[in-house]
């Protein structure tokens, strides 16, 4: 749009005094001072264009209720963005903001600031000052409830508040912004962690760093041992530094453990011994561990031993490849040569971490000194509540402070697990010391990682009774173990399998792996994930989250799995540490649930390695031909998906591949295939392939029942898989499957808006997604507006609800199983009728009334895009009609996929270790 045509268009508004104007996508470069004459605007919409500012005349649009800003270049917004006091949504999303003028806070009308995606690296206190202000009082009480739904920004550059607190959510940086309000401290403490081989001087090189003499007969570390390492601040002469020092067991059997204490914002030291060199040290094992666990943290090299053997070391190549390396030092242990050169460049170092004089409320960083004072190894959490009460930290504050100090590895406190959530434990390495024990049994070892209540006992005999539960489900939480049945003892006994001792020769599974090849068209679906190097813990740990699946065959590289009893499909896991890949292959009738349910929990564990580099590949599908032989970068494969060539040929096997086969095991038609790659694309192909299936083959044969019944699984998992990553965005978590009831089943058409309808709530687990057990039934008055916000998402519930199957397990004990088919039919066919009255909407006349009522113009409608604004509605709706969010008694549970399900009571128990 030029200026010419822009200048018209303002003119054309003002003239007729219009209340709504949409300028979003027209290309604006640039928005002119006259936009100031639209006075009687209220609702302004300006997203998805390139303007870099905004003219001061902004400020003249003083009935502006809502301004939409998102998508565009702004790198500040004028001073006179503050006149706009009637203002209650403001949108900045996706712009190139560093800082917020101080104007926005006199805002003080404002219910709704997105942020997003901007480039602020601090929010100043005046954030919570708005949005805590006396004036909101005055808001509707939906609007309290919801106060997290009010703010939006994560996808900046933030420091201020630590990514510890942004973490937790809006409430917990309003909480410690209000904190803040009253005084703030800088804290001079922070982590020195130092890692290497076994056997190198780590605990020695600690040791004269603080000024202890140098002992040649020193114990070899097991786990972590903490000590603090104070040093002068290099340019602050009043101010001492405290570094909390890491020393870990370099021993390869505790590498697995260390994982979850080598945390970012952290000062690493590598040592490596002069003497032996530095490929017998491992660096490029450890650099790269570092990287992908900790990618924004310096690394300080430490040559020890100097006095025997001078270093040699490639450190321009080393730098070259891993940026974070700040330096190296050069010491012997033994002669103290090197010291103090090491002390100056840990305190250069030290100086510019993140962590190093970070402001803390005043009260909060009484508390944790506090805290850090305690010689107990453990206190109850009453304990912990009460001394941060008496340190002035308010009662809400107390779960937030007590998750910060957990994430920067002071405590050990799981507050949302209620299998740990009644100890919290003061000293770390007092753990990692007990772990390290069960790691390194030799009894445990031979017994190939089974861990009896006998062995326990011998281990742990300084532990009180209680504490080895304690200890067992730490074992548990940190995916070193699960429990199982040792069925092959005399006397049957509760035991755990340490993933981490298992053998690392495979038994023999081959039998069985290619024994369901012959069974009925059994198909196959593999990936590949290329690394830079295998973690410590890869697989071990996702053997231990996926052990529902097990069969009894594991080892340490791999593991067989199947989806049942009797399986159905089988798995095979490996990990091929000296080639640096990991594999998963699935084999059956349908693989395609069970390999994508796989495949996220493989992931989800690869992704704590947050800076770990790998690259999928995808093995040729036809049965036959060599997998490995020919193999097809996934990224490639999408990119042909997207610009739709949809086939390619294997040059091993001279057949004729679909894309869609390769990437999503979906044998379906190309005209059914959408044109673009995505979550909601991936939901159509789902879909595709159902309906295929159910025109293809008779619904009553076994084989077709089994196939939809797999597809349906993976087809429900995916729909509340998305929309639930899109609820984090807004941290407006809840149940999102439901389905409406007319309260006149007769003339609901006609009365669509303003009517009475019931709401149910829906068990949401997949493939049996059925009405919640215990109430979750509401009755709602359907809006015009409300329609128009929810219809996408109403649209896509009924295209998969359509898919459930009145069949539910005796476990779930309906009182009366046929009203209750009765009923799930009812509401699949109800909520098919919903969504094409709302489809037809667009194409009648009847849109134009629905467009006055609701304020909405028809190039906004798209039934297929789930907007934000639809996640909104949802939480506030049940917030509103169940306030102590009973919710039918669904429970909020997260597999070990990392998938978030609302689910019914039995439901839930089957992820419950």
């Amino acid at each position: 749009m030029t200026q010419e045509e822009l200048l018209q268009i303002i003119q054309q508004t003002a003239e007729k005094q219009v209340t709504y104007l949409n300028l979003s996508g027209k290309g604006l470069t640039k928005l002119p001072p006259e936009i100031g004459q639209l006075t009687n605007l209220t609702r302004l919409y300006l997203t998805g264009n390139q303007l870099s500012e905004l003219p001061a005349e902004i400020g003249q649009l003083s009935n502006l209720t809502e301004l939409h800003l998102g998508d565009n270049q702004l790198s500040e917004l004028p001073a006179e963005i503050g006149q706009l006091s009637n203002l209650t949504k403001l949108s900045l999303y996706d712009n190139q903001l560093r800082a917020l003028p101080p104007e926005i806070w006199e805002l003080f009308n404002l219910i709704e600031l997105n942020i997003r995606g901007n480039k602020l690296s601090a929010l100043p206190w005046e954030i919570e000052q708005l949005f805590i202000s006396i004036n909101l009082k005055e808001k509707p009480q939906r609007f309290w409830r919801n106060a997290r739904n009010a703010l939006s920004l994560g996808g900046n550059h933030l420091t201020s508040p630590p990514p510890e607190i942004l973490n937790q959510g809006i409430d917990a940086i309003l909480a410690y912004l209000r904190e803040q309000l009253r005084t703030q401290q800088p804290q001079w403490i922070s982590k020195l962690i130092v890692v290497g081989e076994g056997g190198v001087g780590k605990t020695s090189l600690l040791k004269v760093l603080r000024g202890n003499p140098f002992n040649p007969q020193e114990s070899t570390t097991h786990g972590i041992d903490i000590r603090t390492l104070e040093l002068p601040h290099p340019s602050k002469p009043d101010v001492t530094m405290q570094l909390n020092a890491w020393d870990f067991g370099g021993q390869q059997i505790y590498h697995a453990t260390h994982q979850f204490f080598l945390t970012n914002r952290s000062l690493f030291l590598l040592a490596w011994n002069a003497r032996y060199g530095y490929e017998q040290g491992k660096l490029y094992y450890w650099l790269d561990t570092l990287s992908s666990l900790a990618p924004n943290s310096p690394i300080l090299l430490i040559a020890t031993q100097i006095d025997e053997h001078h270093p040699s070391i490639p450190l321009a190549e080393l730098q070259g490849k891993y940026p974070k390396i700040v330096g190296q030092c050069e010491i012997s242990n033994k002669t103290g040569q090197g010291i103090d050169n090491l002390r100056q460049c840990i305190a250069n170092t030290a100086a510019q971490l993140p962590l190093m004089g970070e402001l803390w409320p005043k009260t909060w960083l009484d508390a944790a000194n506090d805290i850090r004072s305690l010689s107990d190894k453990y206190i109850t959490p009453q304990q912990l509540e009460t001394r941060m009460s008496a340190a002035g930290v308010s009662q809400d504050s107390i779960p937030i402070l007590a998750q910060y100090l957990h994430e920067l590895g002071e405590i050990l406190y799981f507050q949302n697990n209620p299998a740990l959530n009644e100890i919290v434990i003061l000293q770390p390495e007092w753990v990692t010391k007990h772990i390290s024990r069960v790691l390194t049994s030799e009894t445990v070892k031979q017994r190939h990682g089974i861990l009896t209540r006998t062995e326990m006992n011998h281990l742990w005999p300084d532990l009180d009774p209680f504490m080895h539960e304690h200890f067992l489900h730490l074992l548990e939480r940190f995916d070193l173990s699960y429990p199982i049945r040792n069925e092959a003892e005399s006397v049957p006994e509760d035991v755990c399998l340490i993933v981490e001792c298992l053998p690392l020769d495979p038994p023999n599974y081959q039998e069985q792996w290619d024994g369901i090849l012959t069974t009925r068209k059994c198909q196959e679906m593999s990936i590949k994930w290329h690394l830079n190097i295998i973690p410590a813990g890869i697989p071990t740990w996702f053997i231990a989250r996926s052990h529902r699946f097990s069969t009894g065959i594991h080892w340490r590289n791999g593991a067989l799995l199947a989806d049942r009893t009797p399986p159905k499909h089988l798995a095979l896991v490996q990990a091929f540490p000296q080639q640096n890949y990991l594999q998963l292959t699935v084999r059956g009738a349908t693989p395609q649930n069970f390999f994508n349910l796989l495949r996220d929990g493989i992931e989800l564990t690869l992704h704590r390695f947050q800076g770990l580099p790998m690259k999928c590949t995808i093995p040729c599908s036809v049965v036959g031909c060599q997998q490995g032989s020919q193999e097809f970068d996934e990224q490639r494969l999408q990119n042909r998906y997207e610009n739709n060539r949809l086939t390619l040929e294997c040059e091993e096997c001279w057949q004729e591949l679909s894309v869609v086969k390769l990437l999503f095991g979906l044998d379906i038609n190309q005209q059914n295939v959408p044109v673009s790659i995505g979550s909601q694309d991936s939901l159509n192909l789902l879909q595709a392939q159902m309906l295929q299936l159910q025109s293809s083959f008779n619904s009553r044969h076994q084989e077709t029942q089994a196939a939809i019944s797999e597809w349906q699984a993976q087809l429900q998992r995916q729909f509340t898989t998305f929309f639930h990553i899109e609820q984090e965005k807004i941290e407006s978590h809840c149940p999102s499957v439901f389905a409406l009831r007319p309260s006149d089943t007769d003339n609901w058409q006609k009365m669509l808006f303003g009517e009475n309808f019931e709401l149910q709530l829906y068990c949401e687990a997949p493939g049996e997604w059925h009405p919640a057990l215990d109430g979750g039934l509401y009755k709602i008055e359907v809006s015009a507006y409300w329609v128009k916000i929810m219809a996408p998402h109403i649209q896509r519930l009924a295209s998969i609800l359509k898919y459930a199957q009145p069949i539910v397990g005796a476990g779930l004990a309906m009182y009366n199983m046929e009203n209750y088919d009765k009923l799930l039919k009812q509401d699949m066919q109800f909520m098919q009728s919903l969504a094409s009255e709302l489809t037809e909407l667009q194409n009648t006349d009847a849109l134009n009334w629905w467009q006055k009522t609701a304020g909405v113009s028809s190039r906004q409608f798209k039934p297929k895009q789930l907007k934000g604004s639809a996640l909104r509605q949802v939480r506030p709706l049940l917030d509103e009609k169940d306030p102590h969010q009973h919710w039918g008694g669904l429970q909020k549970v997260l597999t070990p996929e990392g998938h978030y399900l609302w689910l019914c009571e039995h439901h839930a128990r089957q992820y419950q270790r």
